[in-house]
């Protein structure tokens, strides 16, 4: 899921950021709304019943991927349009 989240982000934030108006900054707080909302979404639909001592498990779980995915999209799409 954050995989493909981190995609999607990369890709949206890429089209905000050619509007004019916007810089860089927006894409990047898309990028961290986008990964909040995963991991709320997550926890409503699959972690309901998880103890309270590994929710931060759950939390940091995909991290790496998303934000590397996210910047690695945004620069790739950024270069090539």
């Amino acid at each position: 899921m954050r995989f493909g989240t981190g995609i999607l982000s990369g890709v949206i934030a890429e089209y905000i950021w050619k509007l004019p108006g916007f810089d860089w900054t927006i894409g990047i707080t898309l990028g961290l709304l986008i990964y909040l909302l995963t991991y709320y979404g997550a926890r409503y639909a699959w972690y309901r019943k998880v103890e309270p001592s590994k929710q931060g498990k759950i939390y940091t779980t995909g991290i790496g991927s998303f934000v590397m995915l996210f910047i690695f999209t945004w620069i790739l799409l950024a270069t090539l349009l």
